[in-house]
């Protein structure tokens, strides 16, 4: 690697960086002041380090088209069964743009009515409603809301905007959820719920030899952690997870499922509009060590001039911090 090459790289991040700040200052402002306010000192955006970071860099550079396909809840669905993975899924009764169009006989049926292009969209029906006009009028609004416009979510302004009525499962039994974040094939670590009361959650986080262990920090779903040994279903939902993720750099598989019986919820590329609670800021982190930009759709496949040379320049880049990394844990 000669010097003066290493002068073009600089260079090329420092104009990649300066059109960043210009065509998405207000994103980048917001990012850069949650960054600091968590600790980090120095916050890259042309050559991420950190997870959290990667959501950014992600969110500006990583246009994967299926994205749009994995955040689509009916989409999604459709390409996990392309892909020939064994997955359940709760059934779709119905698809269209206006709720007044859904069968009487399905406002009978325990279920929920969804919006496909979003998230907290949802609408639970379990029992038939007595103001029907109501759960129209809410779930018709959902079409006039775009995700991930404020929060730069690209994936969610390209999704067809339809609703979904979905059957509703363990209607009368405990649910677990579990969410799965995958790095390629990998899962790094999963969050596990019990819905009941109250509900409680844990982390479960890989180790060295591939077996998980319970983190002693909360997660978001409340201070009480989950004491309870792991369901056998966790290691299905593994494999499913894995088989998921192998498409891709990073994505999170959520499941829902009672002690044996596993169902595919939906796959999120924005992890909590792009973040990882507790460890996106940590350089040491399992997460920020996992998450290889190299497997990214932008650095594997061929863009376009101009956005190929950054593309070339940051390959090269990683691979560099890759050798000298290897050279200090020889």
């Amino acid at each position: 690697m000669t010097l003066m090459q290493r002068y073009f790289d600089r260079l090329i991040l420092g104009l990649v960086k300066l059109w960043i700040i210009v065509r998405a200052y207000p994103h980048w402002r917001k990012h850069i002041a949650r960054m600091k306010k968590m600790g980090v000192k120095t916050v890259r955006v042309t050559l991420p380090v950190l997870a959290d970071e990667k959501f950014f860099w992600r969110k500006v550079f990583d246009h994967d088209p299926r994205f749009i396909t994995m955040t689509d809840k009916i989409a999604c669905k459709e390409w996990v069964k392309s892909q020939k993975i064994d997955a359940k899924t709760a059934a779709v009764l119905w698809v269209g743009r206006d709720a007044n169009d859904i069968p009487d006989a399905l406002w009978e049926r325990p279920c929920y009515l969804k919006a496909s292009h979003g998230f907290n969209m949802n609408i639970p029906i379990l029992s038939p409603p007595k103001d029907r006009a109501e759960i129209i009028a809410k779930a018709n609004s959902f079409l006039g809301l775009e995700h991930g416009r404020e929060s730069n979510e690209w994936a969610y302004r390209h999704v067809p905007r339809r609703l979904l009525l979905e059957e509703a499962l363990f209607v009368d039994q405990p649910m677990i959820e579990v969410k799965y974040y995958t790095f390629g094939p990998v899962v790094e670590q999963f969050v596990l719920t019990r819905n009941g009361q109250p509900t409680v959650a844990a982390r479960w986080v890989r180790q060295i030899d591939g077996s998980f262990l319970r983190d002693t920090k909360p997660t978001t779903h409340g201070p009480e952690i989950d004491p309870a040994p792991l369901p056998p279903s966790v290691e299905l939902g593994l494999k499913l997870a894995s088989e998921i993720g192998a498409s891709f750099d990073q994505i999170r598989v959520d499941t829902m499922s009672d002690d044996e019986t596993v169902y595919l919820g939906e796959v999120t590329v924005y992890n909590e509009s792009g973040r990882f609670n507790l460890y996106g800021h940590i350089k040491g982190s399992h997460l920020n060590r996992s998450w290889d930009l190299r497997n990214a759709w932008f650095l594997k496949e061929r863009q376009p001039w101009p956005w190929r040379i950054y593309a070339n320049v940051l390959r090269r880049v990683l691979d560099r911090r890759e050798v000298r990394e290897k050279a200090r844990n020889l």
